[in-house]
């Protein structure tokens, strides 16, 4: 986008009236906002790089401090801004990308944080992919574009090699922290937990199992948004899981939290390899060492698909999804079957595509 472009667009942008919008005019001021928008984002781009410029020779504060008390960002928001200046001063193109209005910010972060996902040493290998993966960033949705380069971030550390995984999972258990805070304004908690992959997978699937098993005991009449449930699944977890061991010591097989991982056989057997998947169902990349620890102490269930990553027929026995059914769903189904939809699979309820009776759905 120009410079007369932008100026276009904002001029547009600020005559228009919604309320008199038809739906082409509003897809219209959505895109000049989408563009304008990225524009202003790759200005903020080159205002961190600034920052850090004079931070280096003292003349100003660092950069996420500036950001976050002049830009009004939080910690967090201010942080990823600066990995996403770190990541366009080692590749001019994907901010140029961004500058025209080609992507958002959505998609420059997911490859900052693939990228930063491997060791210094494998970025630049990652990025020399950045040409690919800018033209799949405007045809492919940003949940399917962080899978992308999620992938080939696994691929090249694959490539690498496989006796480094459990050097890596050390590393991550021992950078693991809980923080604990109270805002003073709110009177809020806030507990954040920076887990390894394998830990964290076990804590999601412990509070997603205590949120499903509320949300099936609630009234008929009760509805509870799935962020209500869970929270009601992540204290039912915690103190369950604290009054166990209290009463009885560790914790029994009887409540052994239920964790669905995919992998192919080939990755399990050897390693990682291209096109080889080694993630929990919500897409969390696991070492394959810790898969192989799990299967050593698990009950192990596989998934059949055909050619095409259909699951095979599971019967008709009963009118509700069935546990199997459920997991079975869970390995085609990251997310919500309905392609606008982005739902975490765990908040999904199980329909049938077709009525269950007139149509033997």
């Amino acid at each position: 986008m120009t410079d007369d472009d932008a100026v276009a667009a904002f001029a547009a942008v600020l005559a228009l009236c919604p309320g008199d919008c038809d739906r082409n005019q509003l897809a219209a001021a959505v895109s000049d906002v989408r563009r304008l928008k990225a524009r202003l984002d790759a200005l903020q781009v080159g205002l961190t790089r600034r920052a850090r410029e004079l931070a280096a020779t003292g003349q100003a504060e660092p950069a996420e401090s500036l950001l976050a008390s002049a830009g009004g960002m939080d910690s967090n928001d201010a942080s990823t801004a600066t990995a996403r200046e770190e990541l366009c001063n080692q590749a001019a193109d994907v901010e140029d990308a961004l500058a025209d209005g080609d992507i958002g910010t959505a998609y420059v972060d997911a490859l900052a944080t693939a990228a930063n996902s491997l060791p210094e040493a494998l970025r630049p290998e990652f990025l020399a992919h950045r040409e690919r993966l800018l033209a799949a960033a405007k045809v492919l949705s940003v949940d399917a574009f962080r899978k992308r380069c999620r992938q080939l971030a696994r691929d090249i550390r694959a490539a690498q090699a496989n006796d480094g995984e459990d050097d890596e999972l050390a590393r991550q258990r021992k950078q693991s922290k809980i923080s604990r805070w109270v805002d003073k304004v709110t009177g809020m908690h806030h507990i954040h937990a920076e887990l390894d992959p394998e830990r964290a997978a076990k804590v999601t699937a412990a509070i997603n199992r205590a949120a499903n098993q509320i949300r099936a005991t609630l009234p008929a009449k009760e509805t509870r948004s799935w962020r209500e449930l869970e929270v009601d699944g992540y204290v039912t977890a915690i103190t369950t899981s604290a009054t166990t061991t209290n009463q009885a010591g560790p914790a029994s097989g009887s409540g052994r939290t239920e964790i669905q991982v995919l992998v192919d056989y080939n990755t399990l057997v050897d390693g990682l390899h291209e096109h080889g998947i080694a993630e929990t169902v919500d897409g969390v990349p696991l070492p394959v060492s810790a898969i192989r620890r799990m299967c050593c102490d698990a009950n192990i269930i596989p998934t059949v698909l055909d050619g095409d990553g259909r699951v095979l027929d599971v019967g008709r026995a009963k009118r509700t999804a069935t546990t199997e059914q459920r997991q079975a769903l869970a390995a085609m189904h990251a997310t919500c079957a309905h392609p606008q939809c982005n739902m975490p699979f765990n908040a999904c309820r199980i329909h049938h595509l077709n009525w269950w009776t007139r149509d033997l759905g």
